[in-house]
């Protein structure tokens, strides 16, 4: 069996380039690191360096370890994490992260269900988008993650240790000031927009509108970029472009001037909550997707403004 500390010395031996560095950088002297990366030879039977000249190189078998290292040690740190988010699970403490739009309508409404029912679960909040929400729950950093993806993404689900609960799926609109030639129409076909100037959203925002125009024959001239919700309305109102959000953004906050319609042809995006397979069962998990579930059927219920 490889020693976990050996092997973190390696990767930094390696990801540096010399033993002095890495002793420098973990707070070692140079002859602990030599020591280390000797003992690791001797676990593995070979030779892991060799020194020519211009400095240190690794061997053919120091190649293959170096290939692996930074897996292996994830891999480590990742059960690590799930083996502790077992025991936080057991004590009721429920980890969330959720992105922006979720955390300002969604989780708030359900942790007040789940609070209200006072059940003595403990929740910590995290906020990130995908799929940098789930690799946190691949890792076990996070116990629940609140997603989503567009109608062309491909589910969470299709990732075996995943179990992905729908929540809610919403339309995508248009948005546009009060003045627009097009606010006094009821519905909108994406056709009709291809010169006009854009506001788009988050990245994966920006590429389901990217993709969505190109379904409709025309690339869109994106003149402003922004992940903040109001700011794509203040853009839209000032009149510096056209934005197609997801309509759960205006339930939250709405511009007095800004006018939203829907758009043909429709697209929509899904709103999950994902577990791990192999906690889907722990009743805290249980209590939070149920106070989710309901929390979402609200919201889709609850009048347009």
């Amino acid at each position: 069996m490889l020693d976990t500390q050996r092997l973190l010395t390696f990767e930094a031996v390696v990801r540096i380039g010399s033993f002095a560095g890495a002793a420098r950088e973990l707070g070692y002297t140079q002859p602990g690191v030599s020591q280390q990366m000797r003992a690791l030879e001797r676990d593995l039977k070979t030779t892991l360096f060799s020194r020519d000249g211009r400095g240190l190189k690794l061997s053919e078998q120091g190649e293959v370890l170096a290939s692996r290292v930074a897996e292996i040690l994830a891999e480590l740190r990742a059960t690590e994490e799930r083996i502790a988010a077992v025991t936080r699970l057991k004590e009721a403490r429920v980890r969330i992260c959720a992105f922006p739009s979720a955390n300002a309508t969604l989780v708030p409404s359900a942790i007040s269900r789940l609070r209200s029912r006072q059940l003595g679960i403990e929740l910590e909040l995290f906020e990130a988008e995908p799929p940098e929400s789930l690799q946190g729950l691949h890792s076990g950093e996070f116990d629940i993650v609140v997603a989503f993806r567009y109608d062309d993404q491909p589910a969470s689900q299709s990732e075996p240790d995943f179990n992905t609960i729908p929540l809610l799926t919403e339309p995508m609109v248009l948005m546009m000031s009060d003045d627009h030639p097009l606010a006094r129409r009821k519905q909108v076909e994406l056709a009709e927009l291809r010169d006009e100037r854009w506001v788009a959203g988050c990245v994966r925002c920006r590429q389901e509108f990217v993709t969505a125009c190109g379904d409709a024959g025309f690339e869109p001239r994106i003149d402003i970029t922004t992940d903040d919700n109001l700011a794509v309305q203040s853009y839209v109102v000032s009149g510096l472009g056209l934005a197609v959000m997801p309509q759960m953004t205006q339930s939250f906050v709405k511009h007095p001037k800004l006018r939203s319609r829907p758009l043909l042809p429709e697209r929509h995006r899904h709103v999950t909550a994902t577990v791990l397979r192999s906690q889907r069962h722990t009743p805290a998990i249980i209590r939070v997707i149920e106070s989710l579930r309901e929390a979402a059927s609200a919201l889709a219920t609850a009048p347009r403004i």
